[in-house]
């Protein structure tokens, strides 16, 4: 993910971080630990007073560490789109497309295709940009009903 604080704060962008995992799980290796980076003291101050105040909401301990910002390293080939990794039939469509990893990773369609498939997204916005995604047809159904399904699922 690219962040450009033009278009989305930094306390925005924690309230997704937020949302989108589970902060009160410790981690057993520091490979897997969770982390929110900053590059300065306001930053720095942002992030605590969020996790100070999930912390409160929550009424636990948050495991979360504050760090400052370093070198960036992308995960291994294979951590990269886990969820549709798992759904072997899509992952190889995309494979045939983007035959070198790099540009796998990268791939807009690549990201999105794997964001639906791990629940983030509607059926709705699926619609609206399956033909974009560069999927075949039979490509297009499954990703339509694992999405339907897992909506269906979260009701």
């Amino acid at each position: 993910m690219d962040y450009d604080p033009a278009k989305v704060s930094y306390a925005q962008l924690l309230d997704i971080f937020w949302a989108n995992h589970e902060p009160v799980a410790r981690q057993s290796s520091r490979q897997y630990m969770s982390m929110i980076h900053f590059h300065n003291e306001e930053q720095k101050r942002i992030a605590s007073e969020s996790k100070a105040l999930r912390e409160a909401r929550q009424k636990t301990r948050i495991f979360t560490e504050i760090v400052p910002a370093g070198e960036f390293y992308l995960a291994e080939d294979y951590h990269q789109k886990y969820y549709l990794r798992r759904v072997r039939e899509l992952f190889n469509e995309f494979v045939a497309i983007y035959p070198k990893p790099a540009d796998l990773i990268s791939s807009t369609a690549v990201a999105r295709t794997n964001g639906y498939i791990g629940h983030y997204g509607t059926t709705e916005g699926l619609r609206a940009e399956i033909d974009m995604l560069g999927l075949s047809a039979a490509g297009k159904e499954k990703l339509l009903q694992i999405v339907a399904r897992s909506i269906f699922s979260l009701r």
